[in-house]
């Protein structure tokens, strides 16, 4: 009996080794990680900045590990053998030198998150459209200027974030994708909202700072599950009336445009807290919004307040 608690507390050590280092930096090298005894019972394994070229075939021997953590490294590609992994769930390939989408994670039938930020990544692989499972996904900081329409074959995604790139366009394929909750598309060249956004009901974030958009579609004021809009820093001359039904609301931000009238239906916003409209050529606000801009913790523009404030000759 004793003996029978002694193997059952090695295993559980074993099995708690890997885990617990698997967030922290590992002293082994490489060739021990590679070659360790009883790699199938890992569920994490933290492969961060080592100055990798190549991920060696034998991470295929660890089968079972749900988080991998490749970040930090001069990878370029991945090997085949990865596509052994039928338990991950989460990988982040951060910080590498990644030129193509590796299409090998079209083949990780269990994939829920990925994240390639800072990558040297100029296309999107229509293979993306293939992670059936994906719920994150995040490409941040790329050189990617298309999204193929391949991605409305995410229906599982709830978190898109495709920030500081050169993008020009959505496809009308986003429209597709109706359990998403957060979208960032921050700091691209993107001109246009496609209208099929207005099928995302379960939006709460929409982030389109930092682009070239002229107009804001109507649709994107019945999304009323949003709490956060920042379109900030584009060339937006209008606010559409509808963002008067967004009454779940806390932040909006309109700074940097070319506005020039702010709708009275604003005030009907009842749950916002913070409003910038700053650096827009202003020349009408209602005066019925002053006392609804008082109550404003954040962000209210000085020469909105002053058009408001300041009695008509």
């Amino acid at each position: 009996m004793n003996a029978i608690k002694k193997l059952l507390l090695l295993a559980l050590l074993n099995c708690a080794f890997f885990v617990s280092n698997a967030q922290e930096a590992d002293g082994r090298s490489m060739t021990e990680i590679m070659n360790a005894p009883n790699p199938e019972k890992a569920k994490e394994l933290n492969l961060n900045n080592r100055s990798l070229t190549k991920l060696p075939p034998e991470i295929g021997r660890y089968v079972n590990i749900e988080k991998l953590w490749l970040n930090y490294n001069n990878l370029q590609s991945l090997p085949i053998e990865i596509s052994k992994l039928t338990k991950l769930r989460e990988i982040y390939i951060n910080n590498n030198l990644f030129m193509r989408f590796p299409i090998e994670l079209a083949k990780l039938p269990s994939l829920e998150k990925l994240e390639m930020q800072k990558n040297k990544l100029d296309a999107l692989s229509p293979y993306v459209g293939r992670i059936a499972r994906l719920r994150k996904l995040n490409l941040n900081s790329n050189k990617i200027d298309a999204i193929p329409v391949e991605i409305g074959g995410l229906t599982y995604l709830t978190e898109l974030s495709i920030a500081d790139n050169k993008l020009k366009s959505i496809p009308v394929e986003i429209g597709l994708l109706t359990k998403l909750k957060v979208i960032n598309f921050e700091k691209n060249n993107i001109t246009e909202i496609p209208v099929e956004i207005g099928a995302l009901t379960n939006l709460n974030s929409v982030n389109f700072k930092a682009n070239l958009i002229q107009v804001v579609p109507n649709e994107l004021g019945e999304l009323v599950n949003l709490t956060y809009v920042n379109m900030a820093k584009n060339q937006i001359k209008r606010i559409p009336n509808s963002f008067g039904n967004l009454v779940n609301l806390t932040t909006l931000n309109f700074d940097e445009n070319q506005i020039k009238v702010l709708p009275s239906e604003i005030s009907a916003l009842l749950n916002l807290k913070e409003l910038y409209l700053g650096a827009n050529p202003w020349e009408k606000v209602p005066e019925s919004m002053a006392d609804f801009l008082k109550t404003l913790e954040y962000g209210q523009s000085a020469m909105v307040k002053k058009l408001v404030t300041t009695p008509k000759p």
